[in-house]
């Protein structure tokens, strides 16, 4: 999979190309393959910018071991098919979370008192960077009310579906 990401366009975090796009976390884009809605992501791909950061990347290259062989299959056919997901650049990387939490400090200090895994709070530094729409299934720390509330003042949306994106 590793060489499938490898030659989807990437981009600066700051870049203006960045701007404006659907975020996927790694949780939503395992399920996406998991319950076969690759025609969800291509209709959302045909109305707007998707991304990955190139940290929710490394994070699904690190599970990828225990995804299911079929549904890292699905993926792979469907990445080299439509390789229209760009990948947003992050200066962090899974798994050190020191660097995690800088990274979130620099854009948001207060953001780690409400959620408390920086690893989980890096995709929202870059939704809010680039001004993206998050898709998560990650509903213990990044869709919860009191996050919603939080996130007003950057107008950061955050979906579980893709049906809850207005198109």
């Amino acid at each position: 999979m590793k060489e499938v990401f490898e030659k989807l366009t990437r981009i600066d975090l700051h870049d203006e190309n960045a701007k404006n796009c659907v975020l996927l976390d790694t949780c939503f884009f395992i399920h996406t393959f998991e319950h076969q809605k690759e025609q969800h992501l291509r209709d959302l791909m045909e109305k707007r910018q998707v991304a990955m950061t190139s940290f929710n990347v490394e994070e699904f290259l690190y599970k990828e071991h225990s995804v299911d062989e079929r549904v890292r299959e699905y993926a792979r056919k469907f990445l080299k098919k439509y390789p229209d997901i760009t990948i947003i650049n992050v200066p962090v990387s899974p798994g050190n979370r020191e660097q995690e939490k800088m990274f979130v400090n620099l854009i948001d200090p207060n953001l780690l008192s409400e959620i408390p895994d920086p690893s989980d709070a890096v995709i929202m530094i870059a939704g809010i960077t680039t001004n993206s729409v998050i898709l998560t299934k990650d509903k213990h720390h990044l869709f919860t009310t009191k996050l919603e509330n939080y996130l007003q003042k950057y107008n950061l949306k955050v979906f579980k579906e893709y049906h809850d994106i207005i198109l």
